[in-house]
């Protein structure tokens, strides 16, 4: 049975369809092929994990049709996507791997006429075949899921409000000599949150991490906390990242379990100056790239220019992932747009000391922009704890015993 799709969602897969058919009749593309997980997501709002088992949604302006190539196994779930009006056909291929003349290079390549395109993402076995069928790879996608929808903006909202809420758990767990694994078990409570809060829950499209990334592995934003490690003094970084029913967000601050020294606060109160160069560039019209390069030339000149010191950009964009375009770094072509959603997020790293980030999901707006996870606290009175409460131990207690710590 197809899923019948509110007026205002239907609207929206429908916009899409329509702005990707007038890129493809711009560009002379009658068939592009996709097949990206949130490529299929964005355009039909269908979920599944391919794993061996490979997706294509076929979009033909040729035939005004579009056609789903998927495993047998999917056929009847993937019916449930949306499709522009009765035009939308999914066609199913044999079990992997299947006998010949019957897996997806049968069925997906007579669809296909010399000229398609397809998205440069597309993994090489895949994209190997598709070139050799005649076709050549075409990013079109990219450009028109950087400027959201108010329907996409309220979605990420959603998920901002959730990483929010995690930050604010993790750092009312916070103590001096707290464990890791306080902090890890607000992922579960953030999920049974959302799967109570949330009136359509697909589990394949919401996914959520929160950890505290403790002193001094914070000077390492991308390495993984291990569960007995414990809070001691800082800087240490509460990170959350939210997808929730396939829109991403996040949420991080940088805070102490000891009264912060004189360097410390130093640090502090550069990243937060950076952070207000960043966001007094926000704003329509924009070089994504002169905001990076704003922060970098303060910080340089506050001693912080070497890379290692620095290690990311000062943000990124957000949509149906944590990471896409537009990319708010040295490089970058993007400019800012209304609707687009980014991070500010500029580090400092000292290696065996700890790292200093602030990061907030943003709206730009007509006028400038909105800070949609600006509920938590930014500065350093509110982000230093000390000893624990009875409560946190008590806590703490439980739930080591239940992990086994």
């Amino acid at each position: 049975m197809e899923r019948v799709y509110p007026a205002a969602e239907s609207a929206e897969f429908q916009r899409r369809h329509d702005e990707l058919v007038a890129a493809m009749e711009a560009c002379g593309v009658e068939q592009l092929v996709l097949t990206a997980t949130e490529s299929i997501f964005y355009l039909t709002g269908a979920t599944a994990e391919p794993l061996e088992r490979p997706f294509f949604l076929v979009v033909d302006v040729s035939r005004a049709k579009r056609f789903l190539v998927v495993p047998r196994l999917e056929q009847e779930h993937l019916r449930k996507g949306w499709g522009p009006g009765t035009q939308q056909e999914v066609l199913a291929y044999a079990e992997f791997p299947a006998p010949a003349g019957q897996g997806w290079k049968d069925s997906l390549l007579a669809l296909l006429r010399p000229g398609f395109a397809f998205e440069p993402s597309t993994p090489h076995e895949r994209a190997a075949v598709l070139m050799a069928s005649g076709g050549h790879a075409l990013e079109l996608l990219e450009t028109l899921r950087m400027v959201k929808s108010d329907f996409e903006v309220a979605r990420i909202e959603r998920a901002a409000y959730y990483a929010m809420w995690g930050v604010e758990q993790i750092l009312r767990s916070a103590y001096q000599g707290a464990t890791v694994i306080e902090g890890y078990m607000t992922t579960t409570s953030l999920r049974r949150k959302i799967i109570q809060e949330e009136a359509h829950f697909d589990a394949l499209a919401t996914d959520v991490l929160a950890a505290p990334w403790p002193a001094p592995l914070s000077s390492e934003p991308h390495s993984v906390p291990g569960a007995t490690m414990t809070l001691e003094g800082g800087p240490h970084v509460a990170l959350v990242l939210t997808r929730v029913n396939g829109y991403a967000a996040e949420c991080e601050r940088t805070f102490f379990t000891a009264r912060p020294t004189k360097e410390q606060q130093r640090l502090f109160a550069l990243m937060l100056e950076a952070r207000r160069i960043a966001f007094e560039k926000v704003r329509p019209g924009v070089h994504a790239a002169d905001i990076d390069a704003a922060v970098n030339d303060f910080l340089a000149r506050e001693g912080f220019g070497d890379p290692a010191q620095r290690l990311h950009r000062t943000g990124h964009g957000f949509g149906l992932g944590n990471h896409e375009p537009p990319w708010v770094a040295v490089g970058s072509e993007h400019r800012l747009e209304r609707n687009m959603l980014i991070s500010i997020e500029p580090g400092i790293y000292v290696q065996g000391v700890g790292g200093y980030r602030h990061s907030d999901t943003v709206l730009v707006t007509d006028g400038g922009y909105r800070v949609l996870t600006g509920r938590v606290p930014t500065d350093i009175e509110s982000l230093t704890f000390g000893r624990p409460s009875l409560v946190q131990r008590a806590r703490a207690t439980v739930i080591k015993r239940l992990a086994g710590v």
